[in-house]
């Protein structure tokens, strides 16, 4: 039997707010492209620009540990949204390029807010790990859509401001879901970390695990944030067809898609690290593709194994946090460990590839994969230890 918060009039509202603040990620490499395009940015400045988002994301969902159980959820939606798109707005006809950064910033704040709802809503269910999964898969289906419709419409008539537009018009188009958000965590009388008080009460909090499973989150994010970010500018390098790229992209989406579906699919049954660390193998196959000068094909199939791992591993990272986080506090921090992935990545990966080459970015990444594997798979192994001393 479901309890109140995995119920659909709750769940609904969580996942369309989530697709909002996710929506910019989702179409990052679009918006790096025709901004690179639009505004003759080398490759370390228009890196700057999902840094800039990312930090505005961080500087809010960071304070958010302080406050997203104490705010209505819906006021702050009402007031948090509309300035994230005004201020998106304004990022096209500024002049500045500072004023550019800065109202950039200012809408990835807001964006992040309602994002970390989101996020928190889930959180509260019998079953993070598939919620997440469906979430991201979710997510993944309007930057599908722009992905595949933007290169030939707006973007060719009007550059990055059509980028923006689309973001702007597609926003507001999903807050045609949110009438049924949830205000607060609380339903009743009673709240899943209530309900459990004394399991909890016989758990202790282990932070060393939390924060070990954060920093895989984080470094998982930054690796596919960065890779992610640049995979149009890769296919350009190359040479191919801008048309072929654009539909590449859209269906690299639904191949995240499907991975996290896999994730929804499989929710508890192999537990969070085994299906993280072979999502991020598959990630680091994928930077094998990509490495040197492959075909089209090849470009291909690593663009499809890249995303189909982060759409899989993203959500059991996640998973990992909130399965760790007895008492509820610190599944908040999953949103700015992701919005710090996203900020670090991107710019890193502009500066590694100012010379015009990805292959450095490519090592890196990789590497930065395989630590985040770690890190994960450590965090569990001390909550592991620490329970055998408790029993001893």
């Amino acid at each position: 039997m479901l309890s109140e918060y995995d119920k659909l009039h709750r769940i609904i509202p969580a996942l369309a707010i989530s697709a909002i603040g996710a929506l910019f990620y989702n179409i990052l490499p679009l918006y790096v492209g025709a901004a690179q395009d639009s505004l003759n940015l080398s490759n370390s400045e228009v890196g700057l620009l999902p840094a800039a988002f990312f930090a505005g994301y961080n500087m809010v969902t960071v304070s958010a540990f302080f406050w997203i159980r104490r705010w209505n959820w819906r006021k702050a939606t009402l007031l948090l949204l509309p300035i994230a798109i005004l201020s998106l707005i304004l990022s096209v006809v500024v002049e500045s390029w500072a004023a550019l950064l800065l109202y950039t910033a200012v809408s990835g704040g807001g964006f992040a807010a309602v994002y970390g709802i989101g996020t928190t809503i889930l959180a509260d269910t019998s079953n993070p790990a598939r919620w997440y999964g469906l979430k991201i898969a979710i997510e993944a289906v309007p930057g599908a859509a722009l992905l595949f419709i933007l290169p030939s419409t707006l973007v060719a008539d009007y550059g990055f401001a059509g980028v923006v537009y689309a973001l702007v018009g597609t926003s507001l188009l999903l807050t045609l879901f949110l009438p049924g958000l949830p205000s607060s965590s609380e339903i009743g009388d009673s709240s899943p970390t209530e309900v459990s008080t004394a399991s909890a009460a016989q758990t202790p909090l282990n932070s060393k695990s939390i924060w070990l499973a954060l920093l895989g989150t984080l470094l998982f994010f930054s690796a596919a944030s960065g890779l992610w970010a640049f995979i149009e500018r890769i296919g350009a390098v190359l040479n191919f067809n801008p048309s072929d790229i654009g539909l590449l992209l859209s269906l690299t989406l639904v191949f995240a898609t499907l991975g996290s579906l896999i994730t929804a699919w499989l929710g508890k049954r192999l537990g969070n690290v085994r299906p993280f660390a072979a999502s991020g193998l598959l990630m680091i196959v994928a930077t094998a593709l990509l490495y040197g000068t492959p075909s089209f094909p090849l470009y291909a199939i690593g663009a499809a194994l890249l995303t189909f791992g982060i759409g899989m591993g993203l959500p059991f990272a996640v998973a990992e946090v909130a399965d760790l986080d007895v008492d509820g506090r610190y599944i908040i921090l999953s949103v700015p460990a992701i919005g710090s992935g996203a900020m670090i990545g991107p710019a890193a990966t502009g500066y590694l590839t100012d010379g015009g080459s990805f292959d450095l970015a490519l090592i890196v990444g990789a590497a930065i994969v395989l630590v985040s594997i770690l890190s994960v798979f450590f965090g569990r192994r001390q909550l592991a230890s620490e329970a055998t001393e408790a029993l001893c």
